[in-house]
């Protein structure tokens, strides 16, 4: 696990809602030197129907990536991840209006938040901005974690505990063409798993 993040729990996560964070505060800033051309497979700059198919069978785990359907026009499941070296359960949603991809979100369980980490920082380089968030449970337990950010040219990644659902984790990967472009990434990423208890109710 990486030195500069931690998170000090107070108080039992799973099954838990939260309410918003209590402070805020950065640690560093630098340059991204590894900003990526693509994400699991998938081209961030490329025309997204083009380069993913449909899924064209019933089955949830084709060998190389597909795209699924969801109940919103722009959005879809990515099948066929390749393999990761984290905990099973992840899954991968794409935001692509019209073709043009705008942001990949990549979920899974919050209990192997440290080989997420490990997979970003050796892949990505470390990250930019490291901001401390203290977060308050409705029980009024509160437990400070950590949201890490990556900013390149064209490319924003930030990874955080899912504070909708703080028994996940979701590394968000948007994707603008202007510099001057103001990007608004959500705090809250949209849940996806790969394996059979898929939850796409905020999709």
């Amino acid at each position: 696990m990486k030195p500069f993040i931690f998170l000090s729990l107070f108080a039992s996560l799973m099954g838990a809602a939260s309410v918003p964070a209590l402070a805020d505060q950065d640690y560093q800033q630098t340059s991204w030197l590894k900003e990526p051309t693509e994400f699991l497979g998938v081209d961030l700059h490329s025309d997204f129907n083009k380069q993913i198919p449909l899924c064209t069978d019933n089955s949830s785990r084709p060998k190389t990536p597909c795209r699924l359907a969801t109940s919103s026009p722009d959005r879809f499941e990515i099948r066929g991840l390749p393999y990761l070296p984290i905990s099973p359960g992840y899954g991968m949603v794409a935001v692509a209006p019209h073709g043009k991809l705008t942001e990949l979100v990549l979920s899974g369980s919050a209990n192997s938040l440290h080989l997420v980490v490990d997979m970003l920082t050796d892949k990505f380089g470390e990250p930019g901005v490291v901001t401390s968030r203290w977060i308050k449970m409705s029980s009024g337990a509160s437990f400070q974690s950590e949201v890490l950010k990556w900013e390149g040219e064209k490319v924003v990644m930030k990874f955080q505990r899912d504070e909708g659902n703080l028994s996940r984790y979701a590394v968000t990967v948007s994707v603008f063409t202007d510099p001057s472009e103001t990007l608004e990434i959500e705090e809250t990423a949209k849940p996806a798993t790969q394996d059979g208890n898929r939850d796409f109710s905020k999709i």
